[in-house]
């Protein structure tokens, strides 16, 4: 009988047989993950006796501010090894990713998979960690299952991270690993980000009686980048899911007052 195994979204024959039988999927999580790797396991022919079985931390060090939306790419390479097949598999993706930071600890989730990401910031060394893959369908039993994102902030505004992934399991009791090596790029599109500054820079002058006091600092939580203003009790910001502007002020009803692009011109910000 035909070995058959089943990589992404190409079908390689590992076992084929009449009968159709569902199997156990993983898909391999990196940095991103858009179109990363899927691993099928196929369930076993048992007559077979082939099968080979700058904030601060708490202590007061410093670290960098890299809180806010990132674009994000990666390219890298996964390998699962099961039954005694290996197969390797191109892995790629991109995307946008809302850094999170309290102090020097960091984190984001995965667009597609809401995979958590999370780690830590020493001076300008990042480290990002969290889980390898994530099981599609039953009948896979994890052992281990951890990927590793690190790198140095060099630039302002982008950085570079090497991943690491490891993963081993049984999939119908038939011992897998997987493995994987990436590279993810980390930008900002810096336009957008001074557009902002630019926009409520002007808005605390222009409408003093909305936004009290100035020079309030921005500050990003997902996903938005706003300034609070203690005197008038309110919120101005820019939603980075529709880069529209929005007003919070203090009887608690968010408003949005219309696209970032309309409000540039009239801020003087183009």
């Amino acid at each position: 009988m035909k070995k058959s195994f089943l990589v992404g979204v190409l079908v390689c024959l590992l076992f084929s047989s009449a009968e159709v039988v569902s199997a156990p999927t993983i898909r391999i999580i990196g940095a991103m993950d858009g179109n990363t790797g899927q691993f099928d396991f196929p369930k076993p022919n048992y007559d077979m006796t082939e099968l080979n079985v700058t904030p601060k931390d708490l202590s007061g060090a410093e670290c960098i501010n890299i809180a806010g939306r990132w674009s994000v790419s990666e390219s890298g390479t996964g390998t699962c090894v099961y039954a005694g097949i290996i197969d390797s598999v191109p892995l790629s993706g991109s995307g946008t990713v809302d850094i999170l930071q309290n102090g020097c600890n960091i984190s984001y989730v995965t667009p597609s998979f809401n995979v958590v990401r999370s780690g830590q910031i020493t001076g300008n060394q990042i480290n990002f960690s969290g889980a390898f893959f994530v099981p599609l369908d039953a009948g896979i039993t994890i052992f281990q299952n951890s990927f590793t994102l690190t790198g140095t902030v060099n630039e302002e505004k982008q950085f570079t991270l090497k991943g690491t992934g490891v993963a081993a399991g049984t999939a119908y009791g038939i011992p897998f690993s997987c493995t994987e090596n990436s590279t993810a790029e980390f930008s900002q599109n810096t336009t957008t980000v001074n557009d902002i500054e630019c926009l409520l820079n002007w808005a605390e002058n222009a409408y003093p009686n909305l936004f009290s006091p100035a020079g309030a600092i921005s500050q990003f939580q997902s996903p938005y980048t706003y300034r609070y203003y203690s005197n008038t009790n309110s919120y101005v910001g820019v939603s980075s899911i529709n880069n529209h502007v929005y007003y919070l002020g203090p009887d608690g009803v968010l408003q949005d007052v219309g696209p970032l692009s309309n409000w540039l011109p009239l801020a003087g910000c183009q």
